[in-house]
Parts: structure tokens; C-alpha cells; sequence
């Protein structure tokens, strides 16, 4: 399929559409952006600079990554995820904690994330790599700063610019660039970019997805036969998450048929 073609079947998708969008593709040095440097609330795609974060410093030696952490039964919130849910579990080492935020978003094991990382380090990360519209102003269910006006907000640009350099820059070494990925294509919610099509598909995807009352968001990495996609598609203001699993499965597949074609 040629670009101009996806590129058509993407601005398409959007027409008429009354939500907020923000949409960053990049793929072979072509771009698509649909209001993609939009500021727009980023439920757990905010993960994604918190995994890259906890790999620099584990690589930089400023934390361990396998030695174990203990938290107690104050540290369990509730929302996705399972820790909250496991009676026995009171020690993990970091690597488990950011592989338990990322495949199942678990936000007990995110909120530890933050704090052992550092909210101001984990912002610190995205001014250096250049995401002027991320900003991580809270920890997950934490309804009395939510209530004062703080969220967590991202653009689709943004998100692009985090993969790439997880994926071709030097912000981790090889190895944790490894694990990273491999982590992400174990993320267990695939309902938004890749809904449409089958988990053995020769296409592969490491992705996170988020998703609020009103905003769905998933961002991720496509890749066929050596060929890569970097993909972000952001929505809020939704009248049901339902609609946004569409829109973004629908876009899913349209770099799914670029790709393959």
C-alpha cells in the first residue's frame, strides 16, 4: 500500500469526529499528524516514560533492577492491576515492578515506580528527549491531587518520540532496549491497536494502551519483515470508551494493511 493511501484512510477516520485527537504515525521517514502536538490526558501511556526512566537508571547504576523492595499493605490502591489483589506478594525487585505496570497497568506497582524513580527525574527524561507536552503531575488514583487540578497529559508526538528513542536512540543500553520492547508486546490489553487483527500475525506490536472514563490512548511500535511503524493515537472528551477502542483499532489496521501490502 502506498503512504498516501494510509495517509488518506487515517485523516479520513477523523472526519467529523467531535472528540479530542491527537495522532502521530511515523514509518520509513513519512509522518502523519493530526493535531499531534495537542496536550491531551494520558491515563497509563504516561507508563511509557516511567519504563524508560527506571531502565536508565538501572543501566546508570543509580538503582538496582533486581534487587528486592519490600511495600506494605498502605503502598495497595486500587483501579488496574493485580498486586492489590495478592495477599502474599510484599517484595519485588524494580524490574518486576515495571513489568507489573506495563503488561497488566498495574497502578500499586506504578506508584512505586514513581517513587523510587522520582517524579522530578521521570519529567526530567521527557525535557531531554524533547516531549514538551508530557508532564507526570501526580501518581495513579490519587483523587485529592485530581481534585486540586493535577493529571498526567501527553501528545501523540510526543509518545512517537519516546519510542524512537527507546527503539534507535541511547537513552538505555542494548540489553534493556531488549527487555523493554519485549515487555511492551506483553501488554494484556489488546482490544485498541491491535483489535483487528490475530495475536499470531507475523505483524508484531509492543505497545501500551491507557484508558480513563472518556479517554482511550495506546501508542506502540509496529513491525513487519524489518519495516516499522511508530504509531500514537490519543482521544478524549469520548462519549463511550467503546467508540475510542474502534477508532483506534480501525487505525491499527490501516498500518497493519500498509505494512503488509
Amino acid at each position: 500500500m502506498a503512504f498516501s493511501i494510509l495517509k488518506n484512510r487515517v485523516e479520513g477516520r477523523f472526519t467529523n469526529i467531535e472528540s479530542k485527537y491527537s495522532v502521530f504515525i511515523e514509518t520509513e521517514g513519512q509522518v502523519i499528524s493530526l493535531n499531534g502536538n495537542n496536550k491531551m490526558r494520558a491515563a497509563s501511556v504516561i507508563k511509557v516514560p516511567i519504563l524508560l526512566e527506571g531502565y536508565r537508571q538501572i543501566d546508570q547504576g543509580e538503582i538496582s533492577g533486581i534487587n528486592a523492595l519490600s511495600f506494605t499493605e498502605k503502598d495497595l490502591i486500587g483501579g488496574s492491576g493485580i498486586l492489590a489483589h495478592l495477599n502474599s506478594v510484599r517484595r519485588l525487585s524494580l524490574k518486576d515492578i515495571l513489568t507489573l505496570m506495563t503488561i497488566v497497568s498495574d497502578n500499586t506497582a506504578s506508584n512505586m515506580a514513581i517513587k523510587l524513580l522520582g517524579m522530578e527525574n521521570i519529567n526530567a527524561l521527557s525535557g531531554k528527549l524533547g516531549c514538551e507536552n508530557t508532564v507526570l503531575e501526580r501518581l495513579f488514583m490519587d483523587f485529592e491531587a485530581a481534585g486540586k487540578g493535577l493529571d498526567n497529559f501527553t501528545s501523540a508526538k510526543d509518545m512517537v518520540l519516546f519510542l524512537k528513542s527507546l527503539d534507535t536512540g541511547n537513552i538505555v543500553s542494548e540489553e534493556s532496549r531488549e527487555q523493554v520492547i519485549h515487555t511492551l508486546k506483553q501488554q494484556q490489553f489488546i482490544d485498541n491497536l491491535h483489535g483487528r487483527f490475530d495475536e499470531d500475525s507475523e505483524v508484531t506490536i509492543a505497545s501500551k494502551s491507557g484508558s480513563l472514563s472518556g479517554v482511550v490512548n495506546d501508542v506502540g511500535i509496529f513491525e513487519y519483515r524489518g519495516t516499522k511503524a511508530y504509531v500514537a493515537v490519543l482521544l478524549n472528551d469520548l462519549p463511550d470508551n467503546h467508540t475510542g477502542q474502534e477508532i483506534i483499532a480501525d487505525i491499527g489496521w490501516y498500518v497493519y494493511e500498509y505494512l503488509t501490502g
